[in-house]
């Protein structure tokens, strides 16, 4: 059965990584199958970046002020999909209504609070204030209960038991259809056959000696993920280097290095395009996050072999449990915990590095998407006997 499929986004941009380049990969795919793939979308700035066979249908809602925008466009997109009468809406982002559900964030209330936890109580309560007050909050928490509402048997497509409880736990009134489904990595791209080469080059660009460590804190938005724990960790350490990637400031950062008296040994290289470079060359991973859904960083340092220390709230720590392929800490994490963790990386390296390898088959992209497209195939088939019991 060959499916037509509508998928709402606001903007079509692969280019900015995350939740749009992972669209674009499932849209290549179904089109490589022959499904039928539409975007609804307000912007497509990247017109090449369409995979062929995939149409692109734009919407025109008002554009401020920013509430409105996301209520129309959730709504508009619906009634599109309605009108065109294809088999499965499969919504990624906030929604209206949804055959298949996605949230790629997570459960919308929840990680509002998550977010905030780095933060000192005050702030953390003034922020929660004032962000109740914030139209556009008001409208994307309306949408995250709304979608249940309005789509009772929606398939919710969970990334990772984090995202169950969530849900569960901030509306215990709704009947959920999970299916649980772990990020895919490209395991032809993320391999560690070069290691050696990367490694020298990794040392080489930031003048580490050849019998130094180096962990890599790959993220945006440095504080909920915890890079201060990271850093902090490392004044108990004497062989790490940590070296810090993503789009974030990191003028507080530098100066909690100086005042520590590691900052020869924290290296910020800004946001990189070739993140593999850098997973396939270090000797750890570390992301203390205090959320995460199911951070595909961390998936990709395992396929690369690099052990990972990440926190119990980050999702994809469920698939290290059992496993001597990195460590999982309670959030927020001891810092002393993240430097006991490095050194029992140095120390026994080789067999965090094997037992991470041995994760690689629980990662596959083309596995991944066999389950997304059994999900769509499922949804349609529903949505079909519906209609033919209504008849």
């Amino acid at each position: 059965m060959k499916l037509s499929i509508s998928i709402p986004i606001d903007e079509w941009n692969p280019s900015r990584g995350g939740l749009e380049r992972y669209l674009e990969r499932v849209c290549r795919s179904l089109s490589a199958l022959g499904h039928r793939v539409t975007i609804i979308c307000l912007r497509c700035s990247d017109r090449a970046a369409v995979p062929e066979g995939v149409s692109v249908e734009l919407l025109s809602v008002p554009n401020f002020p920013r509430w409105l925008r996301e209520l129309r466009f959730a709504q508009e997109a619906a009634a599109a999909h309605r009108r065109s009468g294809r088999d499965v809406l499969y919504a990624v982002r906030h929604a209206y209504e949804a055959d298949v559900y996605q949230p790629h964030g997570g459960c919308f209330r929840m990680a509002k609070r998550r977010a905030l936890m780095h933060r000192s109580p005050v702030v953390r309560a003034l922020r929660l204030a004032v962000g109740r007050l914030r139209p556009t909050v008001q409208v994307l928490q309306w949408l995250d209960r709304e979608v249940f509402r309005r789509s009772p048997d929606v398939t919710l497509v969970s990334l990772s038991a984090q995202v169950e409880d969530d849900f569960r736990a901030m509306y215990p009134d709704v009947r959920f259809h999970f299916r649980r489904l772990y990020n895919g990595v490209d395991t032809d791209l993320f391999h560690d056959g070069d290691r050696e080469e990367r490694m020298s080059e990794l040392h080489a660009r930031w003048n580490i000696g050849s019998g130094e460590r180096v962990a890599v804190f790959l993220a945006h938005r440095f504080g909920p993920k915890g890079l201060a724990h990271a850093v902090t960790a490392l004044a108990s350490t004497s062989n790490w280097h940590l070296v810090v990637a993503g789009r974030s400031g990191v003028g507080v950062f530098e100066r909690q290095a100086k005042q520590l008296g590691v900052a020869p040994r924290v290296h910020f290289a800004g946001p990189v395009s070739d993140s593999r470079a850098l997973l396939a060359g270090a000797d750890a991973l570390v992301l203390p996050t205090y959320h995460d859904v199911c951070a595909l960083v961390v998936l990709e340092a395992l396929a690369c072999g690099t052990p990972v220390v990440t926190t119990r709230q980050s999702g994809s720590a469920d698939l290290m449990r059992g496993s001597k392929g990195g460590r999982v800490l309670d959030a927020p994490p001891q810092d002393s915990e993240i430097a006991v963790a490095l050194a029992d990386i140095g120390s026994e390296w080789e067999a965090y590095h094997e037992a991470a390898l041995e994760l690689r088959s629980q990662l596959n992209w083309n596995d991944h998407f066999t389950q997304i497209e059994a999900v769509l195939m499922e949804a349609a088939r529903s949505q079909r006997d519906r209609a033919a019991a209504v008849e």
